[in-house]
């Protein structure tokens, strides 16, 4: 199985891994794009990959959160307890990695995450039988009501960014993470969790509500909890230097940070 992982190059020596970047659901390591090179271009050491079967890496999707974090702490071994930063189902599989192998894990920051997430049959049944139709409801529920343009990329559109990735995505992967992320049993496992953390919320996210992503926090013992004023579901892509802020005060300190 061949893994893509940006950077290309893979783990450099001369500039070791600080921070690892987990992407969700039916993603690939470019939702963390503004992050990646922000954070290298300030010579820190980033590791964001494709999952197997996602974006440019080969293999199958794996069937639960728990293989995912046993596969992610596979790879992430021998790098010093980096900070693992991941999204969605990315910061299930972040939180499961920490509480099961707490010793590959310095800190975690988990963004648009809920301790249960259960998934809309709605949803789940449009991954299942027509990833458009999947796609442009994640990509609707992904952006607070009546968002209209506002992508940090001029001439680019948001919403048709979320669902261009979605829908690239191989048949039944989507369907597959979806089904991940409703089995985990994310309570239990967040109040094991011994690991410094850091949950993000979007405050119109509309895919796991902020009171969720609040309630994950409350439950992680000692974790701090941030909400991001106006944005969604994606706060690294829809507002980055927001929150490439917010990532390195976490990084520069205790991790209990407060947006700006």
């Amino acid at each position: 199985m061949s893994v893509f992982a940006y950077p290309p190059a893979g783990i450099s020596r001369r500039h070791p891994v600080r921070v690892v970047f987990v992407h969700g659901a039916g993603g690939d390591h470019t939702v963390w794009r503004y992050q990646t090179r922000w954070l290298a271009s300030r010579g820190v050491g980033v590791w964001a990959p494709d999952l197997p079967g996602h974006g440019r890496s080969g293999g199958e999707a794996l069937g639960s959160v728990e293989e995912w974090a046993k596969w992610l702490a596979a790879h992430i071994e021998g790098l010093g307890s980096p900070t693992v930063v991941g999204h969605s189902m990315g910061a299930l599989i972040a939180l499961e990695t920490a509480v099961a192998h707490p010793e590959a894990v310095g800190r975690l920051v988990l963004v648009g995450a809920a301790a249960e997430m259960p998934v809309h049959p709605d949803l789940l049944a449009a991954a299942e039988h027509d990833l458009p139709e999947a796609a442009r409801m994640i990509a609707a529920w992904s952006l607070p009501a009546g968002h209209v343009g506002g992508h940090p990329e001029p001439g680019l559109w948001q919403e048709g960014g979320i669902r261009r990735l979605l829908q690239r995505s191989r048949p039944g992967v989507l369907a597959a993470d979806l089904r991940a992320c409703a089995a985990y049993d994310g309570t239990s496992r967040a109040e094991a969790c011994t690991v410094p953390t850091t949950v993000v919320a979007g405050s119109e996210d509309r895919m796991v509500r902020p009171r969720s992503s609040q309630r994950l926090a409350e439950t992680i013992p000692g974790a701090a909890y941030v909400e991001i004023a106006g944005a969604g579901h994606e706060p690294m892509v829809q507002c980055p230097q927001r929150f490439n802020r917010l990532l390195w005060q976490i990084l520069t300190s205790d991790g209990k940070s407060e947006d700006r």
